[in-house]
């Protein structure tokens, strides 16, 4: 078998795992916690365990696709849940991912897969089940285009990105404590390094990163834990595309976010759970 990381269209700093190994159909992987938590009291935030658990459920299906050479992997759906452990910290997370099913959607292959990260001491800390579509180079480009320029090389220790994604926003009450809106300039090119090599497009995960934190302007959400988190994905932002994030608290623990673009184009939507921690 080739490289998986040779398969898919993600690189570094996106991609952050190692000692891949694939036993069985089931894909193994290690992975080092980066990014910042904010206001989050789980062993990682959200958004890298979406970041993390998408990157290896990606290269789950390169591993299971029948179709062979490098493919571009578009997320349609998450459904992320974190699950009670007793661990306060750990150093490290050892992932499992396992294909449930591979249909055809208009020529190409969509993937349905189930990733598990589990802590260093071996407790089941968050699962998985996402969906996306594998798209071949040319069909990729067709659907997004190319990037003109070529990728700025990263200088050795350069910062991730992906370590401090969230940015500022001006934030508007539209009904105090129930709804909040927040507005984004735009992204720099650089903030979507290694996603994806021929196309700088916006990781889903950054879109969550900066959703979620929104949820510590709350009252009672100085310190909180997202258990559960289902996101759905249209489209992407482009690199200096303006974005409008609208979150809107539903009920108790319960808060809906949805993403747009400048043109009021909608991009993607996230249903969490999410309870205040007063130990954060």
């Amino acid at each position: 078998m080739a490289n998986l990381l040779d398969l898919i269209g993600e690189s570094a700093p996106y991609v952050h795992v190692h000692d891949l190994v694939v036993d069985n159909g089931v894909l193994h992987s290690r992975f080092k916690p980066e990014q910042q938590r904010y206001g989050e009291t789980t062993l990682m935030s959200c958004s890298e365990a979406l970041r993390t658990l998408a990157v290896h459920g990606v290269l789950t299906c390169a591993a299971a696709n029948p179709s062979q050479g490098r493919h571009y992997y578009l997320a349609a759906r998450a459904d992320l849940q974190v699950l009670p452990i007793q661990a306060t910290t750990s150093g490290s997370f050892h992932c499992v991912g396992r294909v449930e099913r591979i249909e055809q959607r208009k020529q190409f292959p969509y993937f349905k897969a189930t990733t598990t990260c589990f802590t260093e001491n071996g407790e089941r800390y968050a699962v998985m089940d996402g969906e996306c579509i594998a798209l071949p180079e040319s069909a990729f480009v067709a659907i997004k285009g190319a990037d003109t320029a070529p990728v700025a090389a990263r200088a050795p220790g350069q910062p991730s990105p992906y370590r401090d994604p969230v940015r500022p926003m001006k934030l508007e009450w539209t009904k105090p404590g129930e709804v909040l809106r927040a507005w984004l300039e735009g992204f720099p090119r650089e903030d979507f390094a290694g996603h994806f090599d021929v196309r700088a497009l916006c990781p889903l995960s950054l879109l969550a990163g900066n959703a979620f934190s929104l949820l510590r302007h709350f009252p009672g959400f100085d310190a909180y834990r997202i258990s559960k988190c289902l996101a759905t994905c249209k489209d992407v932002p482009l690199p200096g595309e303006p974005m409008l994030f609208n979150c809107i608290a539903e009920a108790a623990g319960q808060f809906k976010l949805t993403a747009e673009n400048g043109q009021g184009k909608h991009l993607a939507a996230f249903h969490l759970e999410a309870r205040p921690d007063s130990h954060g």
